[in-house]
């Protein structure tokens, strides 16, 4: 695990890199500033972020140039050069290899999927497993969509009472139940968590849990929650199953109140890798967070 002073260094140039995206970055200054040789810093960056210096710039600046394709209707090639490409060409090469799609297309399509966020120190009680000290989260749009599935109501973690820890396997084990018991087919291998945070009249104290299936077709004798499309802050939970509530402390405490994003009521997912095993430590899983802008971004930063 690096030492605090180094992690401190690598914010540094973390925050040169953040400050300074619409200028040419190269990896030399870079590993001037931070005081380490080019090969010593190429090598405490990956290790610090999973990421090299330039695949990291390069991803930041196409996420801006994305935010700004949405938000104003500037030439393509004025949001290049805004963003640090040197011509429209390569801008929109590089857009097309990250999003899959021409800058033309995200524009008229008219949704954030698969933005990058800034890199932000995970936390330093560690209690949140990560293979790196620094975390990055994306944000998503996702389309509606139905699950097949089990619900009950639960006490999250900010309540007086909380029994989240206890009643969500319960609800994931009647599900399993009523699969097995029924002979229901569904996409057995991508496990969906929901959580209704939604203003509940009967219960306000409570949340509605949901552990389902992707379902493309109504299962008879079975609950179908038909969740909308929603605009989401993706975190990434590896580790432990007991390392999601410390990931999402940090999200709301620290990386919500320094972003350009609101939380908003909706549908909370858990979206679990196949064959998830919660107490494995090389477990990973996402925890989507419905969110809207707060504000329209500048050129610069989230």
């Amino acid at each position: 695990m690096p030492t605090t002073a180094t992690l401190t260094r690598i914010e540094k140039v973390l925050d040169y890199i953040h400050e300074h995206l619409d200028e040419p970055i190269n990896v030399t200054n870079l590993a001037e500033k931070s005081c380490w040789s080019r090969w010593q810093f190429q090598r405490v960056f990956g290790n610090a972020t999973g990421l090299t210096v330039a695949q990291y710039v390069r991803e930041l600046r196409l996420s801006n140039a994305a935010e700004l394709l949405l938000e104003n209707q500037s030439r393509h090639l004025e949001i290049a050069l805004a963003c640090g490409f040197e011509s429209e060409i390569s801008f929109s090469r590089a857009f097309k290899q990250m999003f899959q799609c021409s800058p033309r297309e995200y524009r008229q399509r008219g949704k954030r999927i698969g933005l990058r966020t800034p890199l932000k120190y995970s936390t330093p009680k560690r209690t949140w497993i990560t293979p790196t000290a620094f975390t990055q989260i994306r944000i998503e749009n996702r389309a509606a969509f139905s699950i097949t599935g089990s619900s009950d109501w639960i006490y999250g973690p900010f309540s007086e009472k909380p029994d989240f820890i206890e009643r969500v396997p319960q609800v994931w084990r009647a599900l399993w139940q009523a699969i097995e018991t029924r002979n229901i087919n569904c996409l057995m291998d991508n496990p969906i968590g929901v959580i209704d945070n939604r203003k509940q009249t009967e219960r306000p104290e409570q949340l509605l849990y949901w552990a389902g299936y992707p379902s493309e077709a109504q299962q008879k004798r079975m609950e179908i929650l038909n969740i909308p499309e929603q605009e989401y802050a993706v975190i990434p939970v590896h580790g432990e199953i007991s390392a999601l509530e410390s990931a999402v402390e940090w999200f709301i405490g620290h990386w919500l109140p320094e972003s350009n994003y609101s939380s908003i009521a909706g549908f909370e997912l858990e979206l679990y890798s196949p064959n998830y095993d919660p107490a494995s430590k090389d477990s990973y899983m996402e925890y989507w967070l419905p969110i809207e802008p707060r504000r329209i971004p500048d050129s610069r930063k989230f």
